[in-house]
């Protein structure tokens, strides 16, 4: 299990302690072999040991991982927690992305 003094440590958790609610859900976009995947409705449970540590936002349906292709989205998985390699990271987005984003009223 990972520290909360680890993450606080690492240059993702200094990262995400700048934003306003650092518990909100992040997507994760990272490279596995050749393909890209996004990891969407996730939080950032630890940093440790050269992996990122993912813990689904909500169980149902938990994190949502995409998988891309030059088409575009070509397959999509699901998991409750994600161990993702740090040097694989491309990306880490804080807050809903536009295509998972609840319908808010009055927005």
């Amino acid at each position: 299990m990972f520290s909360a003094e680890a993450l606080n440590r690492h240059p993702i958790g200094v990262f995400m302690s700048q934003c306003p609610d650092p518990c909100q859900l992040v997507a994760v976009e990272f490279e596995c072999g050749k393909c890209c995947k996004k990891a969407c409705n996730a939080r950032i449970v630890g940093v440790g040991g050269g992996f990122l540590s993912l813990a689904a936002f909500n169980p149902c349906p938990g994190i949502v991982i995409k998988l891309f292709g030059e088409e575009g989205i070509i397959d999509t998985e699901y998991a409750q927690c994600a161990l993702i390699r740090l040097d694989r990271v491309c990306s880490i987005e804080v807050g809903f992305p536009v295509n998972a984003a609840p319908t808010c009223p009055g927005v």
